[in-house]
């Protein structure tokens, strides 16, 4: 038996046929062993390049993102991924707890960042809930973003392809450790292209650049996604594909076989007159019920199976999915928004691990954003006398968390949670995309609501009502109240 080469010269060797085959030393096989791949890959040219990061991304990062734009105005797919990814990590926003300092100067602080906050963006268009969502769907998409704060106290959001230079190729002037020196952002124009020539500079202390690097030699990131672009391409092929296929195969509807069938078909039919110049169907024909052929042996009739999509269709297309959702840490469960096949334990596990994704790019905004901004203010407000000067600042702030799946176990998951200090009230709150101030306060008003009326209805009627079934608590978990001691009983003595 002779065995064919695989993009080879040489002669084939004659083994024979119950000769073990060597594929490791056959040219244009690959193998499991890294040296043999590395080898074979120079044999047919394609070698890798040992460049900077930074050298990757100056050619090829711009394309990256216009890339990561369009997918996201036209693909529903990635759409829907990088929303998916802003409702966990960003939810209902981050909230604010001071810490340190006197009560009433930490209420002060809190309550300036909620003023500010409401509408911290130079346009007065987005709410600091939105400015978090905005700059984590920049980092999802570009993979990084920029901010300026103005002059007017407020930030004025930059978009990735903003941060660019004549010269400065990164739009970032460094010095010879790598150290940004100025940030360079160009104003779109009228055209919606990027004026470089306009762009100007910013100093750090002036810029908040909030990037993913994925290299220590890189410096502006790249669209955390685009390992997977190819495989976008794929599904869109595929499913265009299955598509096409389903729209022709709905047009027929029978098969006839026939001598002289084309012939025949063309005189049963009549010109079709909604058809265009463009389209091939020009011929249509009618029926009304039914068709009745009349035919000579070997002559069939057969109504053709509309086995669209494919068998392994859908199965392939979910195997697909999970493959794109991998750079971002997304199982297949969070993008399709598909849960019928998963119990609790099985979801509540998934989500446990996409989690640490999210919560790394939770740390990126705060680190880089959050945090700074805050400062910022803090300093501003210092200097106008709003607010006391501190030396330190210390803050914390109250990351959303994953939705809950099933409610009960989740409020006694984080009930137990919370009697043994290993979570927060305001942790909690936060995982129902809530304030635990507005919580509060709603329920000391609720309290003092319910109370004022179990005593006017002990006024009335003379009957004890537990004022716990007014606020929604469970009068029979909450232990009976301590009454002061009737005077006539006070000193009697004990029975005993």
């Amino acid at each position: 038996m002779r065995r064919s080469p695989i993009r080879s010269t040489r002669r084939p060797k004659r083994i024979k046929s119950s000769s073990a085959i060597d594929v490791t030393s056959k040219p244009g096989m690959y193998t499991s062993t890294g040296y043999q791949s590395v080898i074979t890959a120079n044999r047919e040219g394609r070698v890798s390049g040992v460049q900077s990061g930074e050298s990757h991304y100056l050619y090829h990062r711009p394309r990256m993102v216009a890339e990561s734009r369009n997918f996201r105005r036209n693909n529903g797919i990635y759409s829907g991924m990088i929303e998916r990814m802003c409702a966990y990590i960003v939810g209902n926003g981050f909230g604010l707890q001071i810490k340190g300092g006197s009560k009433t100067e930490r209420a002060r602080r809190e309550l300036l960042w909620k003023e500010f906050w409401k509408r911290p963006e130079i346009k007065n268009m987005l709410s600091g809930k939105r400015v978090e969502r905005m700059v984590c769907s920049e980092i999802l998409t570009a993979g990084d973003t920029g901010a300026i704060k103005t002059t007017q106290g407020k930030l004025q959001l930059i978009e990735s392809e903003q941060i660019v230079h004549s010269t400065y190729t990164d739009g970032i002037s460094k010095s010879v450790y790598g150290t940004p020196k100025q940030f360079f952002a160009a104003p779109y124009g009228n055209g919606g292209g990027i004026q470089t020539a306009s762009a100007k500079p910013y100093t750090p202390d002036q810029f908040l650049f909030v990037a993913n690097p994925d290299r220590p030699s890189s410096f502006r990131g790249v669209p955390p996604c685009q390992a997977s672009f190819p495989m976008l391409h794929r599904i869109n092929d595929v499913c265009d594909s299955e598509a096409i296929a389903w729209q022709m195969l709905a047009r027929m509807a029978i098969s006839i076989t026939r001598e002289g069938g084309p012939e025949q078909g063309y005189a049963e039919s009549v010109e079709d007159g909604n058809a265009t110049d463009d389209e091939l169907a020009t011929r249509m024909t009618e029926m009304d019920y039914a068709l009745i052929f009349h035919g000579q042996p070997g002559e069939k009739v057969e109504g053709i199976a509309r086995n669209i999509p494919g068998s392994n269709f859908s199965e392939s297309l979910l195997m697909f999915l999970r493959l794109l959702g991998l750079p971002l840490g997304l199982p297949l469960e969070i993008i399709l928004l598909d849960w019928t096949k998963s119990n609790y334990s099985q979801s509540r596990a998934v989500l446990e691990q996409a989690y640490q994704t999210f919560l790394s790019w939770q740390n990126l905004i705060e680190d880089f954003f959050l945090t700074p901004v805050l400062e910022w203010k803090i300093k501003q407000w210092q200097d106008e006398g709003k607010i006391a000067k501190t030396t330190t600042l210390q803050h914390e702030w109250i990351k959303p968390t994953f939705p809950w799946i099933d409610q009960l176990k989740e409020a006694q998951a984080y009930g137990a949670k919370v009697d043994r200090g290993f979570a927060t009230h305001g942790q909690v709150c936060k995982s129902l995309n809530a304030e635990r101030d507005d919580i509060v306060n709603t329920r000391v008003i609720e309290v003092k609501d319910a109370i004022e009326r179990a005593q006017k209805i002990e006024e009335d009627t003379g009957v004890i009502v537990p004022w716990q079934i007014f606020a929604g608590l469970d009068a029979s978990k909450v232990p009976n109240e301590t009454k002061p001691m009737d005077n006539d009983n006070e000193n009697k003595p004990d029975d005993n």
